[in-house]
């Protein structure tokens, strides 16, 4: 528990240790004050009356739900309306700048231990605990694992010291600017330019164009301590603030605990007025723009500027965006079908109409085209817009729409009782910041059933009309790997070109019953017993198709589903290395009798997921639906099981994306190691390295059906399902479709020279180059390890990558602020016997490679140094106590939880019957994990991370060379240790 010192006297946030109920004024609840400061008092909209909204005396909101999804667990989220557009010249980057010190340092918690707090709490950094800042909001996020008293207690401590408590000194400012200035550099590259060009291009002289969030580097580089103070004094006030509470909590008292915490917050200088964005200039037009880099996708941006239109939320306004949305759908169906033909045009397009921070509205259409293909492409799409606005929608179209529309609010209702955590927050903070309102599912199910038979086409065109108005003499911004002849007069004259051409009535299209409905006759059960402590079901029908159940009620209306056909990744080799890569457009394929078009419109309003590829070892997929369409599920993985369609469209689409693919590899330091890390670990074996373009473009739908074909006709199957459905229901959905087909092995193949995969013997330094910013690098350490068969050494060797994140964000992150995210991790394979390794990675500057990658080496050197020498002076252990705590309680908080989800529950009903062994560890659940002492963990690191092991590789700026070659150099850690 905290020890708090002194606090200031305007603004002392309570104290968890000591506060109680008996110590807080009662709440008075001002239930006309609380409508007006949420956005609901003047509206026809009923609020959800399950979330309790108040407002303290001071202006701060709250909202409060209680929710049992999953069931001991809470979300916090303290939101700030304050953003990069509030800063003046010189704070560009301090609303960013500021989000980062409220984790180094308040008046009762000394820099540095916040993130600790959390962790001995069982907060992940990182996933159970973050921030965020944007444009115009700042977001502190903590995700508790559980809802004792004192989790609770000091999670609201800890966001109320955020709230005024931060501290500034001068050191721990000048610690953390290299972890700014490190996001800063991560950030900096092609796309990151791209965007700051359409923004300069199109809102000049707005704020949303001159403050990124992420500042500026003089600024972060020397801004002083009282111009924080400054902003922060300014904008963090209770008058911009919200915090809210969704979780299995009891919202009378956590009213209490908010109004004890946040009670006596005080705005210091008062409550700022809003900064203003800047104007555009809505009668700007006929002006064009080009961004072009090698690595660029070609994307043309067409928009038009108008007077922005405040839509106070209220049934008419739903009412009118819900029409606006059904025709704007249609016209992206129709978008997307034109991507998916053959020799398309364009590889995507998108339609839209949105405000830009309520300054004005802005009607977009974006294409993305095939290089040097963009004239064809926006002509196209200019096209097909120009026919929807002026012929409008077919009355199978908005049927389509309907059908999805209906079924998306009726699984919602059906859904509601269930909904996660942090879905319902997402929903209070957007209300906090937009004002929509936060209304039940029901009755926006109800709204829409009174809408829906109101609903023509005619209706729909004039809403469109109406909202999107026109693109005559718009603002163009291309983004292009090549400047185009003529420059922007070129991309101007194209669109006016291509306006003039006719436009035809779009044909109807005939609707379609799906061609899968019947495989045979049932197959026939011949083994059904269940694994009595989990309660997961297995059975084997007479073919030989597992299907293994588990019913819970997580999460109602919602089925996940695993298929798992043998083969996967597994069928390639070393003459065959790139057998199963068309699998990722495998779906795209279609069936034999549909194209994946044809599917979008049959499985309208069905909850049908088309999800078929390939994993390490198995084709199909996870996905999930509904208990009412899941022997719709069961008949569409069977017909791409069966029937799948290889169409060419399909490839074609594929090849129109490897050349950007391709020109983006060397465009980053993240690129340059993506592509070549597989190649370096396994001496350049050909299935885990990247092939030149030509290789891929070669590839055809023979290929695939060649690799994969007699798995898909003959392997083994294995069915999981996890969720809300009906057992026997189940069953009998499998057994007409996949429990109906000719027989199948009865095991999956054991392909064990496949299996072989060695990690690299050679050891040399890597040195690889990319072509992005010149001072990025990244620095990363891998130690070859072992496979997960050892559950014991399994979960040491994940402990001990826990220990190291927490060591490599302390030293490389905090001490040495050379890196905003430093990544350790390990990895241990379920498919490669004896395969497995650490890993460290951190993005750096150039001049930090050196420095950063000795202390990697000095941290494992550390751990892996022999023990002291019998009768040597004492040297204190590299892992703390309260080190090995931090490591290990946020897994074992994780692994509490996990039972508590259909998705962890599916990690091991997936293969239940085929790898049985996965059922023990399943069982132990933290057990193992809560063993593991520190002399364990050293163990593992003399026997993992010794000097001489680690493989380091480095990605610099091309031209760059570093003389890092250093990998075994001694550690005078060891200096009492025994010779080995």
């Amino acid at each position: 528990m905290l020890a708090p010192a002194p606090l200031a006297a305007q603004s002392a946030p309570a104290d968890p240790a000591t506060t109680s109920s008996n110590d807080t004024p009662a709440i008075v609840r001002d239930d006309a004050a609380i409508a007006a400061a949420w956005g609901y008092a003047a509206t026809d909209l009923a609020p959800d009356p399950a979330v309790r909204f108040g407002v303290l005396p001071n202006g701060m909101r709250y909202a409060i739900r209680k929710n049992a999804t999953p069931p001991g667990t809470a979300v916090m989220r303290l939101l700030i309306n304050v953003g990069s557009t509030s800063e003046a010249e010189d704070e560009r980057g301090l609303a960013h700048f500021i989000e980062h010190m409220a984790f180094n340092g308040t008046t009762n918690v000394p820099e540095g231990e916040m993130i600790k707090i959390l962790e001995r709490l069982g907060l992940e950094f990182g996933a159970d605990t973050n921030a965020f800042t944007s444009y115009d909001q700042t977001g502190y996020l903590l995700d508790l694992p559980n809802v004792k008293a004192e989790t609770v207690d000091t999670a609201l401590y800890l966001l109320r010291e955020t709230a005024s408590e931060i501290r500034f000194e001068p050191e721990a400012i000048d610690r953390e600017r290299g972890v700014i200035l490190s996001e800063l550099r991560t950030r900096a590259n092609y796309a990151q330019r791209n965007r700051e060009s359409l923004f300069s291009f199109t809102v000049p002289g707005t704020r949303i164009a001159t403050r990124s969030p992420i500042g500026d580097k003089s600024v972060i580089e020397t801004a002083p301590a009282d111009r924080f103070r400054s902003f922060y004094e300014r904008y963090y006030t209770p008058g911009r603030s919200t915090l809210v509470v969704v979780g299995d909590i009891d919202v009378a008292e956590m009213e209490t605990k908010i109004l004890a915490s946040f009670g006596n917050w005080q705005a210091r200088q008062g409550e700022s007025p809003e900064v203003p964005l800047g104007r555009i200039d809505t009668a700007r037009t006929d002006e064009a723009n080009i961004f072009a880099h090698p690595a660029i996708d070609e994307v043309a941006t067409v928009l038009r500027f108008t007077p922005y239109v405040e839509e106070p939320d209220s049934k008419a306004t739903r009412r009118a965006k819900l029409t606006r949305a059904l025709a704007y759908n249609i016209i992206g169906r129709r978008l997307g079908r034109i991507a998916r033909q053959e020799n398309a045009p364009f590889v995507g397009a998108s339609i839209g109409r949105s405000d830009v921070y309520k300054i004005a509205n802005q009607s977009v259409l974006n294409v993305a085209t095939r290089d040097g293909e963009w004239q064809r492409g926006l002509a196209a799409a200019e096209r097909e817009v120009r026919a929807a606005l002026r012929f409008g929608f077919t009355k199978a179209e908005l049927a389509e729409q309907l059908a999805n529309f209906t079924t998306g609010y009726e699984n919602a209702v059906l859904g509601h009782q269930t909904r996660p955590n942090d879905q319902l927050a997402d929903q209070l903070l957007a209300m906090a910041k937009d004002g929509m309102i936060v209304t039940t599912p029901e009755s926006q199910l109800e709204r829409f059933l009174a809408l829906r038979d109101t609903l023509t086409p005619k209706v729909l065109l004039k809403a469109l009309r109406e909202d999107f108005g026109t693109l005559d003499k718009p603002l163009i911004h291309l983004a292009t790997k090549v400047d185009p002849t003529g420059g922007v007069d070129t991309v101007r004259t194209a669109f006016g070109e291509a306006q003039k051409t006719r436009v035809a009535k779009p044909k109807a299209r005939d609707a379609q019953a799906f061609a899968y409905q019947d495989f045979g006759a049932p197959g026939t059960v011949v083994a059904d017993s269940t694994i009595d402590d989990l309660g997961i079901r297995t059975v084997r029908f007479a073919n030989n198709v597992r299907l293994n159940l588990k019913k819970t009620d997580f999460d109602k209306n919602r089925v996940l589903v695993s298929l798992r056909i043998d083969g996967g990744d597994l069928l390639a080799s070393r003459d065959n290395p790139e057998a199963t890569s068309l699998m990722n457009i495998f779906v795209r394929g279609g069936l034999e009798a549909h194209s994946l078009d044809d599917l979008y419109s049959i499985f309208a309003g069905r909850a049908v997921s088309l999800n078929f590829g390939s994993g390490e070892d198995y084709l199909g997929g996870y996905l999930a639906t509904t208990p009412d369409d899941l022997s719709l599920q069961m008949q569409v993985l069977t017909a791409f099981t069966t029937h799948p369609g290889y169409r060419s469209e399909a490839i074609n689409q594929y090849r129109s994306y490897l050349p950007n693919f391709y020109a983006r590899l060397n465009a980053t330091p993240e690129g340059a190691i993506g592509s070549q890390i597989g190649a370096i670990l396994s001496d350049n074996d050909p299935r885990f390295s990247l092939a030149d373009k030509a290789v891929f473009e070669r590839l055809t739908f023979d290929d695939l059906k060649a690799s994969i074909g007699d798995r898909l006709e003959k392997g083994a199957i294995e069915i999981g399902l996890v969720g809300d459905f009906n057992e026997e229901e189940a069953i009998a959905a499998v057994a007409a479709t996949f429990g109906a087909l000719p027989e199948r092995e009865a095991d999956f193949r054991d392909y064990g020279d496949a299996r072989m995969r060695q990690f690299t013997a050679n050891r040399a330094p890597r040195i690889l180059h990319h072509k992005g910013e010149a001072d990025q690098a990244i620095v990363e350490f891998y130690w070859p390890t072992t496979d997960d068969r050892d559950y014991r050494e399994d979960v040491r060797l994940r402990l001990l990558a826990e220990l190291l994140q927490i060591k490599v964000t302390d030293q490389i992150r905090e001490q040495l602020g050379a890196s905003y995210s430093p990544v350790a991790r390990s990895f241990t394979s379920s498919i490669y016997p004896g395969y497995g390794y650490i890993q460290i990675s951190t993005n750096v500057a150039t001049g930090d490679v050196e420095k950063v990658a000795e202390a990697v080496r000095h941290i494992a050197a550390e751990l892996s140094a022999p023990p002291p020498i019998a009768g040597a002076t004492p040297i204190p252990s590299p892992i703390a106590a309260d080190e090995l705590a931090r490591a290990r309680t946020p897994i074992l908080e994780n692994i509490a939880n996990s039972v508590k989800s259909n998705s962890a529950w599916l990690a091991v009903v997936d293969t239940a019957q085929s790898k049985p062994a996965r059922l023990d560890r399943f069982r132990s659940g933290g057990t193992a994990f809560g063993k593991v002492s520190a002399e364990e963990l050293l163990t593992m690191a003399r026997t993992y991370l010794a000097p001489e092991r680690a493989l380091l590789v480095q990605a610099l700026y091309e031209g760059v060379e570093t003389g890092t070659a250093l990998a075994a150099r001694p550690s005078s850690v060891a200096a009492n240790a025994a010779p080995r």
